[in-house]
């Protein structure tokens, strides 16, 4: 089966070009019958073997997209490269047909694959040479607005992603990208209602809800129990997502903090007493079957535990009986320390740690 061949796009600079090979009169650049000879060079080469070749000349560099019969279109090649992730083979691609080319979704492509190689200075010059071809490409103007916010240019981010609103009320990559860049300027209470669009809008896009539930717990106050319920539904629907670590962390601290606050930034004797509970009896195990229960009680703690409500009970393989969430914590923080008395457990229950070790034990 004959496969098309892939388009040839070369960009030459001047500086490089050896001008020898035009006609005597024709070598100085910069002169109409210099560019002339050039597009005519090039045209004939790629002619002799049968291709086509569109050739410009600028002050800078002389530009080639040649294309064999039967072959791949510039730009449904270069489009199949961005589809599949090839964003290093893409750009110089699309470099060479935005040089040559007044052509808003080429640009608007340049200006993306810039922005996601890392260099959002470039994409800003490529997005904007877009909308100078067609204001009304909303994308780019989404495009633009994150590639502001990536070089710290916040005030031309939110210009650019509001306008970008204005146009496309119900473009979740805008409200999203304008939320984010609002928390983080320092406002959180603005960015709130657009996160919760984007995630309305979008209720399968990760991104707005994970930036929907860190809105929330950087407002603080009640919005914190909200922010809980987003990152537990984040990971119970995508518990394989990198995203549902974060939110996993979250919780925890989330989680921790409530505890603390709760008692007023004194400490649990709850916990405490299940910490005693936790020495008299995990002193009796060997060392690989507290590491078994540490474990255990870490993994369920990925999915999240209800610290603060005793009516949530737990139950463990490694373990007889049923616990509450503040009960595996105490335990769990026992355990590590019983394997490593340095270690960072993570809990935050240090202080109640240090009171049980202390005190004489009292039941559970």
């Amino acid at each position: 089966m004959h496969r098309p061949q892939a388009p040839e796009i070369l960009q030459i600079p001047l500086a490089e070009f050896d001008a020898s090979v035009l006609p005597a009169g024709a070598r100085e650049p910069g002169t109409p019958t210099f560019e002339e000879a050039v597009i005519t060079h090039h045209a004939l080469a790629y002619a002799a073997r049968g291709w086509n070749a569109l050739v410009t000349v600028d002050d800078r560099q002389i530009h080639v997209v040649a294309v064999p019969q039967d072959g791949i279109d510039p730009k449904a090649y270069v489009i199949g490269l961005l589809r599949n992730g090839f964003l290093e083979d893409a750009l110089p691609l699309l470099e060479a047909l935005d040089g040559m080319l007044d052509d808003a979704e080429t640009a608007y492509n340049h200006g993306i694959c810039l922005s996601e190689l890392g260099r959002p200075a470039e994409a800003v010059e490529a997005l904007q040479h877009c909308l100078a071809l067609d204001p009304a490409y909303t994308n780019a103007r989404v495009g633009l607005g994150v590639a502001f916010s990536r070089v710290g240019r916040t005030a031309e981010a939110e210009e650019a992603l509001r306008a970008a609103i204005a146009r496309d009320p119900k473009n979740v990559h805008a409200k999203r990208n304008l939320a984010a860049v609002l928390a983080r300027s320092g406002r959180p209470v603005d960015a709130l209602p657009y996160f919760r669009q984007a995630a309305s809008l979008a209720p399968d896009d990760i991104g707005s809800a994970l930036g929907l539930a860190q809105c929330l717990e950087q407002l603080g106050g009640e919005h914190g129990r909200e922010a809980d319920r987003v990152y537990a539904e984040i990971i119970r629907r995508f518990p394989d997502h990198p995203a549902a670590e974060s939110a996993r962390t979250a919780r925890s601290q989330l989680a921790q903090a409530t505890m603390h606050a709760t008692a007023q930034g004194s400490v649990r004797m709850d916990a405490v007493y299940y910490m005693q509970s936790a020495l008299d009896q995990l002193s009796k195990m060997p060392k690989e079957q507290i590491g078994k229960i540490v474990m255990e009680i870490a993994l369920r703690g990925r999915e999240g535990l209800s610290i603060n409500d005793p009516e949530v009970r737990y139950r463990l393989e490694s373990l007889a009986g049923d616990f509450s969430g503040l009960q595996l914590l105490a335990w769990m923080h026992v355990g590590v320390r019983m394997l490593d008395p340095d270690a960072d457990t993570g809990t935050g229950l240090d202080r109640e740690y240090a009171l049980a070790t202390a005190t004489p034990g009292k039941p559970a």
